[in-house]
């Protein structure tokens, strides 16, 4: 069942990655060559330089304006396309270490996939990548890369993962099961992160930290823009958007109270293991109707492997950070 959970996990995290290297490895095809390119950051012993940074902006960029998403300010978008680009660097690092590899044969299993969950063929996927001034070896690149990064974090998060029948059983004679099992949520997070290994002084700074912020909404800040600002989790620049979860997808600590919310509501800060968590809960809207047990429950056990996974992620990226050399200023050093 775990394999099966996994490989769902593993294809839709493809097929939402698409349009984000699709407009990336555009930028990357169009972005002018410098023989001198500035480095914008060290992580161990490999660079990111200013150019990769300024391909990503662009991407992301496109994206805002596709969702109609306001543009947050240039500090606050380079620190946030920085901060992602970091996190990917560290993983690519690790798949590095390990040696693993994409074989042509999964790579194109992968396309395969990733144009059928678009209801295309593989031949119209190559024509509206081509359309897109999108170079085919780029785009291989980035799918390989993207595969390798989910294999990464499949060993070192989900594998770790345990989902046990008591758990399922628990949350199916819930009251908060029975009631709510037909609706589903649309959540904006905002995240302040703590350290693996947090003392009482990061615990303090980040309470205060998220209490500030939580005030700042309740004066009439805008969420999304606040967000993108200060979240730390990887929804930042989407603006904290979550998406339309239902409830086993939802981490228990605001889950409980999220049931209780309006439309527009905000909660929060809620402590977790990785850090303080704000909510706001932008809709809500019913869902399709569970069928017999026997598929309610295999529902219930991938929204909640789902749910640990990614809680588990931000955990571990959290401590990949922790334990790696960054350094965002090296011009400093020169």
């Amino acid at each position: 069942m775990k394999q099966q959970l996994r490989s769902m996990i593993n294809n839709s995290c493809i097929l939402a990655s698409v349009l984000f290297l699709s407009l990336n490895a555009a930028a990357k095809t169009n972005a002018h060559t410098e023989s001198l390119d500035r480095i914008a950051a060290i992580v161990n012993d490999s660079v990111i330089t200013q150019s990769e940074v300024n391909d990503a902006i662009t991407s992301v960029k496109k994206q805002m304006a596709a969702s109609h998403t306001a543009l947050p300010s240039v500090d606050v978008l380079q620190k946030r396309v920085l901060d992602q680009l970091i996190d990917r660097k560290l993983q690519l690092l690790l798949v590095e270490q390990s040696g693993a590899q994409v074989t042509d044969d999964q790579l194109n299993k992968a396309i395969a996939s990733i144009a059928a969950q678009n209801k295309i063929s593989v031949k119209e996927l190559y024509a509206k990548i081509a359309s897109q001034g999108i170079d085919m070896n780029t785009y291989h690149k980035e799918i390989r890369e993207e595969m390798l990064i989910q294999e990464i974090q499949q060993h070192e998060v989900g594998s770790k993962i345990v989902i046990t029948p008591q758990e399922v059983a628990d949350f199916t004679r819930s009251a908060d099961w029975k009631a709510f099992n037909n609706k589903e949520y649309h959540l904006e997070d905002i995240l302040i992160a703590l350290p693996e290994n947090p003392s009482p002084q990061n615990v303090a700074q980040a309470k205060k930290r998220a209490e500030d912020i939580l005030a700042k909404l309740h004066k009439g800040s805008n969420f999304t823009q606040v967000a993108i600002a200060e979240s730390s989790n990887d929804h930042a620049l989407q603006g904290g958007d979550l998406g339309w979860l239902k409830l086993p997808q939802i981490p228990p600590a605001f889950a409980n109270e999220l049931v209780h919310m309006k439309q527009n509501d905000i909660l929060g800060p809620v402590a977790t293991p990785n850090g303080f968590h704000i909510i706001r809960l932008a809709g809500t809207r019913n869902a399709a109707a569970s069928m017999d047990s026997n598929a309610q429950n295999k529902q219930i056990e991938q929204l909640i492997y789902q749910r640990k996974f990614e809680e588990g992620l931000q955990s571990w990226i959290t401590k990949l950070r922790s334990e790696a050399f960054i350094n965002t200023h090296p011009e400093k050093q020169l």
